[in-house]
């Protein structure tokens, strides 16, 4: 079994040792291959272009779709990126690879704006929601990592796991690919 994950820095693990990163931490705990296929800053548009050449290359079992945080600093619309998203999940059924959509965890600093001058945190909080939605109406497998996420499990700027957020988010996605595996 191969987990290709892609996606932007909470993906890529941000300032974090790569023994420590969740991807890592998965790999090890679970005995499989885990790819970690995130790049700091990256948008749903660029995980788009990039993930045909990494299914073809690594030949993934499942493939884990991580991303918007970056899309929404920029002010793009939920829209937007739920189409970019839909677009990778449909990509990664037509290599018969099984696609998770990873709904994206918060950002605790309340008062950063995004670029276009929103509050970021609750533009990161309706996005969620749509998503959420979004994949149960279409009926695509996801996994929201928001389900009692702490404060404590991020860094300094409120938006980057620390140590205790890898460890989190490595728990409840080998929880998810478990009971995956339970089902086929």
């Amino acid at each position: 079994m191969r987990l290709l994950c892609i996606g932007d820095s909470l993906t890529f693990g941000y300032e974090t040792d790569a023994s420590k990163k969740w991807t890592s931490l998965l790999e090890k705990e679970l005995n499989l291959e885990v790819i970690n296929f995130g790049v700091n800053g990256d948008t749903t548009t660029g995980m788009l272009s990039r993930l045909t050449n990494a299914i073809k290359e690594f030949k993934p079992t499942y493939c884990l779709i991580f991303g918007g945080t970056n899309d929404l600093w920029f002010g793009l619309k939920n829209e937007f990126i739920m189409s970019n998203i839909y677009a990778m999940y449909k990509q990664a059924i037509h290599f018969n690879v099984f696609p998770i959509v990873g709904i994206p965890t918060p950002c605790f600093d309340i008062e950063e704006l995004n670029v276009i001058g929103e509050n970021y945190s609750e533009r990161i909080y309706k996005f969620q929601c749509s998503l959420i939605e979004f994949c149960s109406n279409k009926e695509m497998a996801s996994i929201n990592f928001n389900e009692s996420i702490l404060r404590e499990y991020f860094m300094q700027d409120g938006i980057h796991y620390n140590d205790k957020g890898h460890m989190f988010i490595k728990n409840q996605l080998k929880e998810k690919l478990q009971n995956l595996l339970k089902n086929i």
